[in-house]
């Protein structure tokens, strides 16, 4: 008897973690999590380092959360007891305005510009300042860093796909205003486009290791226009127009650049698209029903009715590229925008140098004259 109660225990433990299983599996859908070590060879599909993950997220018990939503997107979420966690989104970029997240700019209301990872991979590394840190130091925080690294793979004419896109955030007990911390946020990133590249046959061309970045660049790290480097270089300087907030080029996919007047009230924001970055803006004028609209097609300039902005386009050898101005509300006493009072030979000059040279960096041809 006493055997056959232990046997029936076991019996009624094992009916219970099926129900909780199953309970589970009803709840969250699509979702599936596991808890032992072998987790992180299979989640993302496989698509992970081991080794590089744990180099990253620390050697504690590990908790794996995947999803697929459809054939163009994988995701999961890697949790480490006592150590860090990373989500990490992996999708075609051919399937662009489908059932995927928008490709990442920059923290969502963030005032921190993304910079280019660099070393010869075509990416973004960004952070909100406004939500880790306060004061004179907005990266240095008592808090974990949440930090995006985001990469753009273009695939090869042998391969059925045309790119993949590899977004991983990462949360660390380390901050980003040391210099020797940066880098650990993209290694994940990194090694899983390499063996996304691999197991999709894309034979896309990489970048070298990740040693170094630029920390993301903060709202109030403003200079005189006329000293300006990086995205907002050679923009001619007007009344009105004298401050630079900027980032270096180095292969993003998107680049900003912020321009305001001496008392650092914004008055244009320029941004520049390649790849598939510019398709997904483009499929979004689309969907929005814009009257005219930038095109795939026909590179053409246009400022819409409205005065909302101006664009310009340019041929490239990933497709076509779009430089964008964005003036700064100019309201009247009934709350309109009237562009009566714009300099539109300024902002015409200005859209112009900022696409000449965004272009010109990414080796593609001379955009149209606005």
């Amino acid at each position: 008897m006493a055997v056959r109660r232990i046997v029936l225990r076991a019996v009624a433990a094992l009916v219970a973690v099926a129900v909780a299983i199953a309970g589970y599996l009803l709840v969250h859908g699509d979702f599936q999590r596991w808890s032992d070590e072998s987790a992180l060879d299979g989640a993302c599909d496989g698509l992970l380092d081991r080794n590089t993950v744990r180099g990253v997220l620390g050697p504690g018990a590990v908790e794996v959360e995947h999803e697929r939503r459809d054939a163009g997107l994988v995701g999961c979420e890697v949790h480490v007891h006592d150590g860090g966690t990373a989500e990490i989104r992996i999708a075609d970029t051919a399937r662009l305005g489908q059932s995927w997240d928008s490709l990442y700019e920059g923290s969502p209301g963030a005032s921190a510009l993304s910079v280019p990872i660099g070393h010869g991979w075509t990416g973004l590394f960004g952070a909100d300042p406004d939500k880790h840190g306060a004061g004179t130091d907005p990266f240095k925080a008592d808090e974990d860093d949440e930090v995006t690294a985001s990469l753009v793979l273009k695939c090869t004419g042998a391969s059925s796909i045309k790119g993949l896109s590899v977004t991983v955030e990462t949360t660390l007990d380390k901050t980003l205003d040391d210099p020797s911390n940066r880098p650990q946020f993209a290694k994940i990133a990194t090694s899983t486009a390499a063996k996304a590249s691999k197991a999709q046959h894309c034979g896309a061309k990489l970048g070298k290791p990740v040693r170094s970045l630029d920390l993301p660049v903060n709202e109030d790290e403003y200079k005189p226009l006329g000293t300006a480097g990086g995205t907002c270089s050679g923009i001619p300087s007007a009344r009105g127009v004298a401050i630079a907030t900027e980032t270096a080029r180095g292969g993003a996919p998107h680049e900003t650049c912020r321009l305001a007047d001496a008392g650092l009230r914004k008055r244009y924001v320029l941004e520049g698209d390649y790849g598939p970055y510019a398709q997904e803006r483009l499929l979004g004028y689309e969907e929005e029903g814009y009257e005219v609209a930038p095109s795939a097609d026909t590179p053409a300039h246009y400022r819409d009715r409205d005065g909302r902005m101006s664009w310009t386009t340019a041929k490239c050898p990933d497709g076509l590229a779009l430089f964008t101005l964005y003036p700064a509300a100019e309201q009247d006493d009934n709350g309109k925008s009237p562009r009566r009072h714009a300099d539109l030979a300024h902002e015409r000059a200005v859209l112009k140098a900022f696409a000449e040279r965004s272009a010109k960096a990414h080796g593609c041809s001379a955009p149209l004259t606005p």
